[in-house]
């Protein structure tokens, strides 16, 4: 059975840990979040998808095909670039083929990252970044 906790607090923690490092604040999804004009910061949504087995027998294991975002919201005076020299960041923390969780029951795969600007709002610039996901989970 996977567990979409599992694999959002995994995620989650990757997603702090680089913000941390990068001195940039992290909305978390579903959480409070009072941005200020004129600082660069982070949104996250963790986007699960329906379970498949991978096989007939009741005991198979399951496969979901996730999306991690992370979306870069930069000040507007700081140009429309400056959030994808903050994506390309994020791209080397997440790189395809990574395991963001390796343990015994479930595996957390990327299997792609994406980046894409999109329409600004009144005082940002925003760009998307979409980790695309591959959880494996055994049902042993």
């Amino acid at each position: 059975m996977i567990d979409d906790f599992v694999t959002a607090k995994a995620l989650l923690d990757k997603a702090q840990a680089f913000a941390d490092l990068k001195g940039l604040r992290l909305c978390i999804q579903g959480a409070a979040f009072t941005p200020v004009t004129t600082e660069t910061y982070l949104k996250e949504t963790f986007l699960s998808n329906d379970t498949d087995p991978l096989g007939l027998a009741a005991d198979s294991s399951d496969r979901q095909d996730s999306i991690y975002q992370l979306d870069i919201y930069t000040p507007k005076d700081d140009g429309k670039f400056a959030g994808l020299a903050v994506g390309n960041e994020i791209k080397a923390e997440f790189p395809r083929v990574s395991f963001v969780l390796n343990n015994a029951s479930q595996k957390v795969q990327i299997s792609n990252v994406s980046s894409r600007i999109m329409p600004a709002n009144k005082t940002h610039n925003l760009t998307m970044i979409n980790i695309e996901l591959i959880v494996i989970a055994s049902s042993a």
